[in-house]
């Protein structure tokens, strides 16, 4: 009767960790979850990067700079008109469009314009 209480609990045991092991399967490879919420200061570099030129893009289409800085501020970059010029300069060195590129950089001036009011980029 011992051997019969010990056995029911191995199955009850190798039940759970082929429960867990085949939940961590589904959850991790077949169904993986997908942070569509994240902010964007979360973001990889080359996700930010492509925010930034999203930024300036809509800024190049309605000239609205209050908003182009407030979507700036999401990124919390320390120095956002450093960040937008060396984008720049990365995006002509990598052959990228020059149209993006170049809305980049008016971005960047335009910000600095209006930080450092008498300030020239260099």
């Amino acid at each position: 009767m011992e051997q019969e209480h010990n056995t029911s609990h191995r199955y009850l045991l190798t039940g759970l960790i082929l429960g867990l092991a085949i939940g961590l399967v589904i959850s991790l490879l077949i169904a993986p979850v997908v942070n569509a919420d994240a902010l964007p200061h979360e973001l990889s570099e080359e996700a930010k990067a492509d925010y930034r030129e999203k930024i300036a893009l809509a800024y190049a289409a309605d000239q609205d700079l209050e908003r182009a800085i407030s979507r700036l501020e999401l990124l919390h970059d320390p120095q956002p008109v450093q960040a937008l010029i060396s984008q720049a300069q990365n995006m002509l060195a990598r052959g990228e469009s020059e149209a993006i590129s170049r809305a980049v950089a008016d971005l960047a001036t335009q910000l600095d314009a209006l930080l450092n009011p008498g300030n020239q980029i260099p």
